[in-house]
This record gives C-alpha cells, sequence and structure tokens, in this order.
C-alpha cells in the first residue's frame, strides 16, 4: 500500500512545506537548467562524435526508466534523503548508507561542475575578471539564498526558469531564421547521424555525459518533506520535468550540430557553443544567451546545494553520519545550514581547480551508481516485498533501468571509474567503521516503520 505522509522521528525539527507541484517542476528544470545543452554542447559533441543528438535521445530513454523508478519509491516513502532514504528502507540501511555515499559523489561534484562552467563563460565575455573571481562571485550569493530557505530559492528558481526557457527559444528562433533566410536548409540528417564517425562507444559515452545534464529529476525527491503534494505528484513532476527538457536539449543541440556541420573543428569544448553564437545572433541577443548559461550554472548551484544540503540532511537524522552536525536545521530559517555551508566551501573550492570532463564522469559515476540502488529498491519494496505481482511495473521497467544504468557507468572514463571506486571504496570503510562501534546502523526514524506498509 502506498503511504502518502510518513511520520518523522519524534522530536526531530521538521522542514517547512511550502511547495507546489509546479515549484517542484521548476525547480526539477532549473536543476537540469534548459540552456544545459548549450554548456555542455562541446563536449558531448567530442566525446559522441558528431553524434551528439543520439545521445541525448539514448540517454534521455536511460532516465526515464529510472525517473519512474524515482516516482513509485517517492510515492511509497515521501522523506528527505531520496536515493539514500530509498535503498535503506527497502533494500537494506547498509546499503541505504552505500546508495547515499555514491550519490554524494553526484551532489558534491555538480556544484564544482556547475560553477566552473558559469566562470568559464563569464570570462569568455569579461576576460579582465579570472575564473576563480567569477567563482566567488556566483557562489556567495547561491549559499545566501539557501541559507535563508526554500520559499526564497522557489522564487529565483522560477524567475530563472523563465529566462532560460527564452534564452532557448529565441537561440532556437534566431538559428531557425538564419537558415531559412539563408537557404542552407533546416533539415539535415548528418546533424542527428554521422556515418563517418559513428560507434556505439562514441554514442553512449556520450550519453554518459548526458546524464549528468539530466541530473536534477532526482533531486525533486530530496524535497518531499517540503512539498505540499503527495508521492503521487511528485512523481508526476519529476516525468513532466525530464520531458520538456528533452524538448529544449535536443532542439539546441539538433540546430547546434546544424550549424557546426564539422566537431573536429571544435577548439576549445568548454566554450564551443558560445562561439557559434556570432553566426545567428547580434550582440544583444548573443549577450542574452551567454548571461543565461552563466545563471544556468549558478541556478543547478543552488537546486544542487539545496538538494545535497537534504540528502545529508537525511543521513544525518538517522546517525548513519554525525547527527549534531548535518541532522541540525536552522530554528527560524527551518534550513540544515552546517550542510550549506559545507556543500558551498567545497563547491567553491573544487571548481578553483577542477577539470570539466573528469567532473562531468565523476558526477555521472555517483549518480548512476545512486540511480541502480533506486531501480532496485523499487524491485525489492513493491515485488518480492508487499508481493504487488504487477511484472511490467515493478520488475521489467526498473530492471531495464539497472542494466541501462550499469552499461553507461562501464562507459565513463578509466580516470572517472577509478576515482569513483575509491571514494566508494572510503564510504565501505567508513561504513564497517562506525558499524563496528555501534554494532548496528540505525534502520528507520523512530515511529515510522509501523506507517511503511
Amino acid at each position: 500500500m502506498e503511504v502518502s505522509n510518513i511520520k518523522v522521528q519524534v522530536g526531530i525539527q521538521e522542514l517547512n512545506r511550502s511547495l507546489k507541484m509546479l515549484d517542484l517542476v521548476i525547480f526539477g528544470l532549473v536543476f537540469m537548467a534548459p540552456v544545459a545543452a548549450m554548456s555542455l554542447f562541446g563536449i558531448i559533441t567530442l566525446v559522441s562524435k558528431g553524434n551528439s543528438v543520439l545521445s541525448y535521445v539514448i540517454g534521455f530513454v536511460a532516465m526515464l526508466f529510472t525517473a519512474y523508478s524515482f516516482g513509485q519509491m517517492v510515492k511509497a516513502f515521501p522523506v528527505a534523503g531520496s536515493t539514500y532514504s530509498y535503498a535503506q528502507r527497502s533494500l537494506h540501511p547498509k546499503l541505504g548508507f552505500i546508495a547515499g555515499w555514491g550519490m554524494l559523489l553526484d551532489y558534491l561534484f555538480i556544484p564544482i561542475l556547475t560553477f566552473l562552467i558559469s566562470a568559464s563563460f563569464a570570462n569568455a565575455l569579461v576576460p579582465s575578471i579570472p575564473i576563480w573571481a567569477w567563482i566567488l562571485i556566483f557562489s556567495i550569493p547561491v549559499t545566501i539564498i539557501n541559507l535563508i530557505g526554500i520559499e526564497l530559492a522557489a522564487k529565483v528558481n522560477f524567475v530563472l526558469a523563465f529566462l532560460m526557457i527564452m534564452a532557448v527559444l529565441i537561440f532556437v528562433g534566431s538559428t531557425t531564421h538564419y537558415l531559412v533566410t539563408g537557404n542552407l536548409g533546416l533539415f539535415h540528417l548528418g546533424a542527428v547521424y554521422n556515418p563517418n564517425s559513428f560507434s556505439i562507444g562514441a554514442i553512449v559515452g556520450g550519453a554518459a555525459i548526458v546524464t549528468v545534464a539530466y541530473l536534477g529529476f532526482d533531486a525533486i525527491t530530496t524535497l518531499a518533506e517540503e512539498a505540499k503534494v503527495d508521492g503521487k505528484k511528485i512523481g508526476l513532476a519529476i516525468i513532466l520535468a525530464c520531458v520538456i527538457q528533452t524538448s529544449f536539449y535536443v532542439a539546441v543541440t539538433y540546430l547546434g550540430m546544424v550549424l557546426m556541420k564539422d566537431y573536429t573543428k571544435i577548439d576549445n569544448p568548454d566554450t564551443a557553443f558560445f562561439n557559434l553564437l556570432p553566426l545567428v545572433a547580434g550582440g544583444l541577443i548573443q549577450t542574452f544567451i551567454t548571461l543565461m548559461i552563466i545563471a544556468s550554472g549558478v541556478a543547478s548551484a543552488l537546486a544542487s546545494q539545496s538538494a545535497s544540503s537534504r540528502l545529508l540532511y537525511g543521513m544525518g537524522r538517522d546517525n548513519v553520519i554525525p547527527n549534531k552536525f548535518f541532522g541540525y536545521i536552522h530554528p527560524k530559517y527551518k534550513t540544515p545550514v552546517y550542510n550549506i555551508l559545507l556543500m558551498s566551501v567545497l563547491g567553491t573550492v573544487g571548481a578553483m581547480a577542477a577539470s570539466l570532463q573528469v567532473i562531468s564522469d565523476l558526477v555521472a559515476f555517483g549518480a548512476l551508481l545512486g540511480f541502480a540502488c533506486v531501480n532496485l529498491s523499487v524491485i525489492n519494496h513493491y515485488y518480492i516485498r508487499n508481493k504487488q505481482r504487477n511484472i511490467i511495473k515493478y520488475l521489467v521497467v526498473p530492471l531495464i533501468g539497472v542494466a541501462v544504468c550499469i552499461y553507461i557507468l562501464i562507459g565513463l572514463s578509466t580516470i572517472a571509474k577509478i576515482f569513483g571506486l575509491a571514494w566508494m571504496t572510503i564510504g565501505i570503510l567508513y561504513l564497517i567503521v562506525i558499524s563496528f562501534q555501534s554494532k548496528s546502523v540505525n534502520i528507520l526514524p523512530t515511529g515510522t516503520d509501523k506507517n511503511i506498509r
């Protein structure tokens, strides 16, 4: 039986419930960023060898299975913690910790990635200000907004989402006008499928990075304890965010490939899209779109910092990491302030010494591992534990989700897999230590399991 409201541990301060379904969809869109295809255009195009549109299509299909599984799990467990909470309650408390630890790699590196992208584009626009200074300019207000509370963050998200969607529509309109009026043709098969460079490995490699662009739909579930709607509507918000975002990604990437024609001409993948803008837009439009690409990084950092702090809060509340620090909620703002500050420092420092492609792969490693655990959670919770024998919904779909996640995970770069495995090893060692000290990891918050059926 699905549960619409799960009680949290007695005596623990609760997060403030204020978000509507539209807020959740916008949160997911802002986290994924409608203009993310612009900022990642160069990297995905190079890795996929000019077949980036196919990489996005494959990435979307792959993520759709997992998005469905997240929707199923948030109906059963509408609590903060997301991936960690689902695996902890559905599989095993220690597997929950491992899943949460893997997702921390994702959420930890997303602010680094997005600050770096924004700073690179801002530096291209205003070279006199160094990248490290731009990183500080972006990270400080992001932290302040998250400290004040989720309602302010939701309002900022709404404005940023509107502006980013406008940037996508302006680019699509300007490029279409340029191609049609210049008799260059709007439809080019080569922009979707490049027979000279096509390979499954290249497309899967591109799809692995596309996974980074889709990260954000999962973060919607970290706000479950701050939403006014039930788990079913949260699940619907996840699917809607993915579908809307895909239309933006494919349109931008396709038109970008039509303009570029030859992917081997990419000089600097970090700003490849920036170099296409002068072809189709005047100075004012170029500046606006570039500003929105910069804003998208800031917006994603805002959302990821919010999501990671809630993931840490869920783990801290259950005492799998120190509760006094990670489980603390500010009495006035009702936000996990220590977690927000920690994520801010790590994101800012990391962005000053990071490589864009390596960070992209590391983010994908953590996300794919966590996603596989969520798919397994659906199978164990619904099909095995509660004996709900809908084979398609609770067995076939999540199994496909697991298989796709593992397949893309294998396609990541060697350095990402080495670093990712090292990160997981540290997590396992930490788990062994705390398990030895306490004899067990807290399974569920007090008063929770009697409400879960």
